[in-house]
C-alpha cells in the first residue's frame, strides 16, 4: 500500500473519530470511507488503536512542522513566542478530537496510547524552551533557566488551551491577548 493510501486511512479515521468518537467508530467504517477493504486496512494497521496512535503522531508532527515553518521566518524572539502561542492555540481550537486525546482525564486513551501524548507535550515544551533560549541569547528575554521557565510556560499554555475544565469553550481574542501579555511580562528583559 502506498503512503498516500495510508494517509487516506488516517484522514478518514480522523473524520470518523471527530464526528462519532473513537468508541463508536469501527474499522469497517474507516475502510469503507477510505475505499479499501478491511483486510487491506489490517495489513497496514494492527487495530483501531494503532490507527489512533499513528493519527495522533501524524497530526502532532504535521502541525509542529507547519508552525515551526511559520515562526522560523520571524527573527524577533518576542514576536516568535507570541506567534507560536497564537498558532498552537488556533490549531487546538480547530481540532477538538486531538484536544480530547491530550486532555484524557478519564484515562480512556492511556492503555493504548501509552507515552504518545507525553511525547507530543514534550515537543510543545521544547519549542517554548528553544524560543526562550534564543531570546536570552539576543538579550530580549531576561536571564532565566530556560528549561524551568519553558516547562512553566507549557503548563500555563496547557491550562489555557486543552487542559481547561471546559475545553469546548474556546478562548476569544481578548483572552488570548491577556494570556500572551501575562507571559511576555514574565520573560521580557527590563
Amino acid at each position: 500500500m502506498e503512503s498516500d493510501k495510508r494517509a487516506q486511512i488516517l484522514n478518514q479515521a480522523k473524520k470518523k473519530f471527530e464526528r462519532f468518537g473513537f468508541s463508536k467508530t469501527t474499522v469497517d467504517e474507516i475502510a469503507k470511507d477510505a475505499s479499501i477493504s478491511k483486510r487491506t486496512l489490517y495489513q497496514e494497521f494492527e487495530n483501531k488503536e494503532k490507527i489512533l496512535e499513528e493519527l495522533l503522531m501524524f497530526e502532532a508532527l504535521s502541525v509542529r512542522k507547519a508552525i515551526l515553518n511559520q515562526i522560523s521566518k520571524i527573527t524577533e524572539p518576542a514576536e516568535k513566542l507570541q506567534t507560536y502561542i497564537r498558532l498552537a492555540n488556533k490549531y487546538l481550537e480547530q481540532n477538538p478530537f486531538i484536544v480530547n486525546i491530550l486532555n484524557d482525564e478519564s484515562g480512556f486513551f492511556s492503555p493504548f496510547l501509552k507515552e504518545k501524548p507525553h511525547i507530543v507535550e514534550t515537543g510543545i515544551e521544547e519549542i517554548f524552551t528553544s524560543i526562550l533560549k534564543e531570546g536570552m541569547e539576543k538579550g530580549v528575554f531576561r536571564k532565566m533557566d530556560e528549561k524551568v521557565v519553558g516547562h512553566c510556560l507549557f503548563v500555563l499554555f496547557k491550562g489555557f488551551t486543552y487542559g481547561r475544565q471546559n475545553a469546548h469553550n474556546p478562548s476569544g481574542p481578548n483572552q488570548t491577548n491577556e494570556f500572551i501579555n501575562f507571559i511576555m511580562s514574565g520573560v521580557i528583559a527590563r
